[in-house]
């Protein structure tokens, strides 16, 4: 319907541009195009700012005046092409400019709005090509005779944030010269943006920024993997679907924040920072928190003017603890960022590789991002018009979440941009409500100690998460619940080990048997665990889970416990909740167990040498041992892949109940992986033994520990046993080796 009030400017043929100069690339240009390849095009690099218009705005000038535009800023004439292989920007003599104009006067009032919204959110996800010049587009839409809305929308390879309000001040400059009838004559700049990209990339090839490099490879290592458990599973490939939300907030908080500030010698940025960090305690559970900023990167005054993309990104990486109050967060979140900015040259880009996310095409490299800034341009104004920044559609998720709080004339507004494969409008509504309400109560008592975190979303009314009334324990259904005593009686404390995924617990009965008669030996399982009569939804609550098996069969004493491959998770999380309810640990065995998100981590290249390693020592041990049994054990592991269970399903017949167990064994361990990926590993200080078996070849990873070394107390061992394949471990030879260590260990006697 809107077609019929456009009026679209008259047809042209393209220009043929004149490249006058090219120049190599920013560190930030190569990022974003490496995105854009991965998925070309994508509207989650497009910027799009809207402009409210109220005055008389004559459209022919207004293009003049972005013609002007463009003609003043390289990097609006600039495409990003690849010669002879290498990444250039290649800058126009000359990009024509046209605006296209919507009249939607004609429109009743109440769909208007609504029209105007429709459109700009089209054209907010309307893609580019990078290799053609102007990465800029306007769309100039008609409310009436006296008020006007303007889209503006530009390609981050071309210009950030801070860029948009440069755009908007000299829309208004070179506009006012027109309507005065004169030439815009806008200030020469003393600099392009290819100065600064040629600039920028001799430094880091002198060696000037090493100290940069060092100090980030050092700053995250390690990097646990921290996301805000969501309502659906992360689908495999990642989309750009995003969706935002915001809420103003009072006045009185936020200037209590800022005076908070103040009186701590910190920023308004910190205070809002570590109230972030609360809330995302709270929400995962994690400890040592890793989200993201971003900072506009002008340190010289010449660079304030210039329109391109200066902007950088920083890592922040907090720790977080119980005996923290807000005080003391918001000192470590100050000496978290100034480190940072102290560290700001470094480019983002050379920073992915040492990311959790990098290379998992399911995940961003960073979770969580957080930005606080004040409003790129206020009002504005000429002879003819007023001009103001209001809300602007989101043309893609770049983060799962990403809190920002702009500063605008109303006051400070909190937008929660969200990731719609992820989470429902109603939980990013929760998460803006919470840091409201959580920032009122830290700042009304600031010195307290920081609230315990909940492993679930809890109700908003109580400003410290903690409901009016006690939680029920998690209850579980006992039918689910498989208990196998492997030796019941014993002076010492009873082991239990965890088994989640496996339908035979009796794997542990070769280690059960070198541990001698007088180790109590159970082997739990839950298998379709109901927790509070919902299936679990983190390693948390499946945990809790355990945690109730373990104290319901031994209610008093001290508890040694085992997790073998992804079990150990379970593990090690039972072990901290048991702690930190009272009860004593003395022992968890963790075997042949990675670290969540360990292995992930890790360069491709290295993770790819490693399956080629294994799976070549896998296919030589086992064709020695004869071709029925290489056939069963490749059988095996090719069942281990999602897409060759899905193959098998639809290409073989099987028995129904046993292909009902096999399905039930498979379900019940995609499930587990799915809760582990979302969990964020927090510190350990107790006693752990970590084994890996034969399946992991020797002299990798990096980490012995196969990731948990960060995490676990110090000096934490780690010892390789015999035996062929995962559950070798259990072999004769592996498990007598496991059962002298946990004796060295405890001071079992073995009989």
């Amino acid at each position: 319907m809107a077609n019929q009030f456009t009026r679209e400017p008259e047809s042209h043929f393209r220009e043929p541009e004149r490249i006058v100069m090219t120049a190599r690339c920013s560190s930030a240009q190569e990022r974003y195009w490496e995105i854009d390849a991965r998925d070309p095009g994508t509207p989650a690099l497009n910027i799009a700012v809207k402009w409210r218009v109220r005055g008389h705005l004559d459209a022919s000038l207004a293009q003049d005046a972005f013609q002007a535009i463009l003609d003043r800023h390289e990097s609006l004439r600039t495409a990003i092409r690849l010669e002879d292989g290498r990444l250039v920007q290649a800058i126009a003599e000359h990009a024509a400019f046209k605006l296209p104009e919507i009249d939607l006067s004609g429109l009743p009032e109440a769909d208007r709005t609504r029209e105007a919204d429709r459109i700009a959110q089209g054209e907010a996800c309307a893609r580019f090509d990078l290799g053609e010049a102007p990465l800029l587009r306007a769309t100039l839409l008609r409310k009436s005779r006296a008020e006007a809305v303007i889209l503006v929308v530009a390609h981050h390879i071309v210009s950030d944030g801070w860029s948009m309000g440069i755009i908007a001040r000299d829309f208004v400059a070179a506009y006012q010269a027109l309507g005065r009838g004169r030439e815009p004559v806008l200030a020469e700049l003393p600099l392009q943006y290819s100065d600064f990209a040629e600039g920028s990339l001799d430094g880091m090839a002198g060696g000037g920024l090493a100290r940069e490099e060092t100090y980030w490879q050092r700053q995250l290592a390690d990097l646990p993997l921290v996301e805000v458990a969501g309502d659906r599973q992360r689908p495999a490939t990642r989309s750009t679907n995003g969706a935002s939300l915001s809420r103003l907030l009072p006045r009185a908080l936020t200037s209590g924040l800022a005076d908070l500030a103040r009186r701590e010698g910190t920023t308004f940025f910190s205070a809002a920072y570590a109230v972030l960090l609360t809330l995302l305690r709270q929400r995962t559970g994690a400890s040592d928190i890793v989200l993201s900023t971003q900072i506009a990167n002008r340190d010289d005054v010449e660079l304030e003017a210039i329109v391109g993309p200066f902007v950088n990104t920083l890592v922040l990486r907090t720790k977080v603890s119980e005996e923290q109050s807000f005080l003391d967060l918001c000192q470590a979140a100050r000496d978290t960022f100034e480190d940072a900015i102290d560290h700001h040259q470094w480019p983002f880009g050379k920073l992915v590789a040492l990311l959790p996310g990098n290379g998992d095409a399911s995940r961003p490299p960073i979770s969580v991002n957080f930005i606080v800034q004040r409003a790129f341009i206020g009002e504005l104004a000429n002879d003819s018009f007023q001009l103001s920044g209001i809300p602007s559609p989101l043309p893609g998720a770049l983060y799962d979440l990403n809190f920002i709080l702009v500063e605008r004339e109303e006051g400070w507004r909190l937008t929660c941009e969200y990731h719609r494969d992820l989470y429902d409008e109603a939980t990013a509504s929760e998460l803006a409500a919470q840091f409201e309400s959580l920032a009122e109560a830290l700042v009304a008592n600031p010195t307290a100690k920081l609230p315990r975190p909940a492993p679930t979303s809890l109700p908003i009314a109580s400003p410290l998460w903690l409901p009016a009334t006690p939680v029920a324990p998690p209850v579980i259904d006992a039918t689910a619940l498989r208990r196998t005593w492997l030796q019941q009686a014993g002076t010492q404390p009873t082991l239990f080990a965890l088994n989640h995924t496996a339908h035979n617990l009796r794997l542990y009965r070769p280690l059960s048997r070198e541990l001698g008669p007088d180790q109590p030996f159970a082997a739990l399982q839950l298998l379709d665990p109901l927790v509070n009569g919902a299936a679990p939804t983190s390693i948390e609550q499946l945990a809790a889970a355990y945690c109730e098996a373990i104290i319901a069969t031994k209610p008093t004493g001290h508890y040694r416990l085992a997790g073998f491959c992804r079990s150990g998770v379970i593990a090690l999380e039972v072990a901290r909740q048991l702690v930190a309810s009272g009860k004593q640990v003395d022992l968890v065995v963790l075997i042949d167990c990675w670290a969540p998100g360990y292995f992930l981590r890790q360069p491709y290249s290295a993770r790819l040498r490693f399956r080629l390693r294994r799976a070549g020592r896998f296919a030589k041990r086992f064709w020695q041992a004869g071709p029925r049994s290489f056939v069963t054990r490749m059988s095996f592991w090719l069942q281990s892949t999602a897409a060759v269970r899905q193959a098998k399903r639809l290409l073989f017949w099987r028995p129904a109940e046993e292909a009902a167990d096999e399905a039930d064994f498979w379900r019940t361990t995609d499930e587990l992986e799915a809760l582990i990926q979302r969990y964020a590993l927090p510190s350990y200080d107790g006693r752990v033994l970590v084994f890996r078996s034969g399946a992991i070849p020797p002299g990798w990873p990096p980490d012995a520990t196969l990731g948990w070394g960060s995490h676990l107390a110090p000096g934490t061992p780690c010892f390789a046993v015999d035996g062929e394949g995962h559950e070798g471990a259990f072999s004769e030879a592996g498990s007598r080796t496991m059962a002298e260590k946990i004796t060295e260990a405890t001071g079992l006697d073995r009989h």
